[in-house]
């Protein structure tokens, strides 16, 4: 549900989210960050995890000496990252209508989190919030999923999935082209004990292997029928895919500028194979 202060339908993506999709993309963006941000900022500058999730990323970038806020719209979301980054600030408001004003060097907001905010208006406001935020001459850096990218690989089938002793997991990502929305849905599996018989234990040990994503994926299609007794859940969230040229306009609109983008290896030219990274700044005497 989305209420008139803040996103709350991730607290029921939480549990999982910490458990395995956060650890997971904080790895995948630290070489990014690398890459596209942290090279051009100082050794103490002052970050913003937007969208921050369980905060992994906030504490890898702590950890490189970074003074990071993370700010996230999940209360449940944000209970998980006060274990994971215990020394950071950590701050419950929506993107859309957060207030801290010049307070940041360099804003970051990862893993495809602003393809969550499914219309254009609303993203604008979550851009007038981040250039608010940052001090004059401050980066901001995001990624997103965008309608080329999203046509050729959401395509109503599981790409993604884990069986664990207790709780296993898929997730489908679906994408219509005709007004460039989509969804995902993430089906969990949870028990409260592992399962009892030990040559299924074996099997999910075995089906965890990387190089066994497609049977994994196979299995997990199956998995009710093999454990009839584990609490089936569901959980769906909707995104929109964004044209680069929408995002430009925009962030020139707010303010921003050296607006670039590029793939996470490095291509100025946006392709279908790979999220699109954004990168813009808040001019001097920026107002």
């Amino acid at each position: 549900m989305v209420t008139n202060d803040r996103y709350t339908q991730y607290d029921t993506w939480a549990w999982l989210y910490n458990q395995t999709m956060g650890p997971q993309y904080s790895a995948n963006q630290i070489r990014p960050l690398e890459t596209l941000l942290l090279s051009a900022l100082s050794a103490n500058a002052r970050l913003l995890d937007l969208c921050c999730g369980t905060g992994q990323l906030v504490q890898e970038l702590m950890q490189r000496g970074y003074s990071v806020t993370g700010l996230d719209g999940s209360e449940a979301m944000l209970d998980y990252a006060h274990q994971n980054a215990p020394q950071a600030e950590f701050v419950l408001a929506d993107a859309r209508r957060f207030h801290l004003p010049d307070q940041f060097d360099a804003i970051v907001s990862t893993s495809a989190s602003l393809n969550h905010i499914i219309s254009i208006d609303d993203l604008k406001a979550v851009f007038r919030c981040v250039y608010v935020a940052l001090r004059d001459n401050g980066w901001f850096l995001f990624d997103l999923n965008h309608p080329a990218q999203m046509a050729r690989w959401w395509r109503g089938r599981p790409v993604e999935g884990e069986i664990a002793e207790n709780y296993a997991w898929v997730l489908t990502p679906v994408y219509d082209p005709q007004n460039d929305s989509g969804y995902f849905k993430i089906v969990l599996f949870r028990s409260q004990s592992a399962s009892s018989h030990p040559l299924r234990r074996m099997l999910y040990r075995i089906l965890s292997l990387r190089w066994l994503t497609r049977l994994r994926l196979k299995a997990l299609n199956r998995f009710q029928n093999w454990e009839p007794n584990w609490r089936r859940s569901e959980m769906i969230y909707h995104v929109r895919g964004y044209p680069e040229a929408t995002i430009r306009q925009a962030l020139a609109e707010t303010g921003f500028t050296e607006i670039s983008v590029q793939t996470i290896d490095g291509n100025p030219q946006v392709d279908n194979k790979h999220s699109a990274y954004f990168r813009c700044r808040k001019p001097a005497n920026g107002k």
